[in-house]
């Protein structure tokens, strides 16, 4: 097996992991917390995340154009790889933690991708759309999370 069908492999595996764990996210805050759509993707951010990753996976397998995968660099590394660290280590967090990890690999992976075959151009561009679009979307996600947070702690205390 050659060393790109093997990184796609690799890709497409993360891909379907990613997906399997928005699946879960979506399950649980959707079916068991009762929460809407909007509600879920302001409290478990990196659903959006996710959501952004497999739209820019599925367009850079379309169009092989790195710039796709870089855009998508930005929302992964902020919520899944920051979650590592701010997210509580405990029995409480293991599904959390757990998407975390599947999202920093597939980090690693997408800076694989776009250092192995030297798409600078590409990934800066990519980095810089990312930025501008995500980073506007990251205040009001955390304005909203803030604001309501209380609330989600309810309902969260209802579930247990």
């Amino acid at each position: 097996m050659s060393l790109k069908i093997k990184n796609q492999f690799i890709g497409y595996v993360l891909a379907v992991f990613m997906l399997l764990a928005l699946l879960n996210s979506a399950y649980f805050f959707l079916s068991v917390v009762k929460l809407t759509i909007s509600e879920w993707l302001a409290f478990n951010a990196c659903s959006l995340a996710i959501i952004a990753y497999l739209v820019c996976f599925t367009c850079f397998q379309i169009t092989q154009k790195h710039f796709f995968l870089a855009i998508a660099l930005v929302p992964l590394y902020y919520y899944g790889t920051m979650g590592l660290f701010v997210i509580p280590w405990n029995a409480a967090n293991l599904f959390p933690q757990i998407t975390h990890i599947v999202i920093t690999l597939n980090v690693i992976w997408i800076l694989y991708v776009l250092l192995k075959d030297s798409s600078y151009e590409s990934t800066g561009k990519g980095l810089l759309v990312g930025v501008l679009v995500f980073v506007p979307v990251f205040a009001v996600v955390q304005n909203y999370s803030q604001l309501h947070l209380a609330e989600f702690m309810q309902m969260l205390q209802r579930v247990r």
